[in-house]
């Protein structure tokens, strides 16, 4: 049983987007339409007020410990392509629902490479800053700034 609280996107997202009754309904609607296999007893409920997500536990979840093929190129870009695909088939599974892109609308975004280097050219930026950030935190904490 896990919280469902609202996206971190919501609040720059223009599009006009579906009406749900809860949070945890709209996650489970959306996983139900994007995963091929949801989770068992996947469901959602209210408790003290607050929407809820339920799915059974998973005794091995499919993860990837990069740290063990961190110096293989070859084995990376296949975890990349493969994450990739499994995206793409996700979008397209889930496809001109409810006001959704269709099929044919995320084709044509997929061929347009106008908008690709902006968001590398942001990550890049971000990396920058983040690295910065880690640099000055770790200054911080060993001069002592966050001692009691």
């Amino acid at each position: 049983m896990k919280q469902s609280r609202p996206s971190s996107l919501q609040p720059y997202v223009t599009i006009p987007q579906p009406q749900w009754a809860s949070e945890a309904e709209r996650v489970v609607a959306v996983q139900q339409r994007m995963q091929n296999i949801p989770p068992a007893l996947l469901s959602h409920s209210m408790f003290h007020g607050e929407p809820y997500l339920i799915q059974e536990m998973q005794p091995v979840k499919d993860s990837i410990d990069f740290k063990l093929i961190q110096k293989r190129y070859r084995d990376i870009y296949q975890v990349i392509d493969d994450m990739a695909m499994l995206t793409a088939s996700a979008q397209l599974r889930s496809s001109g629902r409810q006001g959704a892109a269709t099929a044919d609308e995320l084709i044509a975004f997929g061929q347009n490479d106008q908008w690709q280097n902006l968001v590398l050219d942001y990550a890049i930026n971000y990396a920058a800053k983040i690295k910065a950030d880690h640099k000055n935190y770790v200054a911080d904490f060993r001069k002592g700034a966050f001692s009691k």
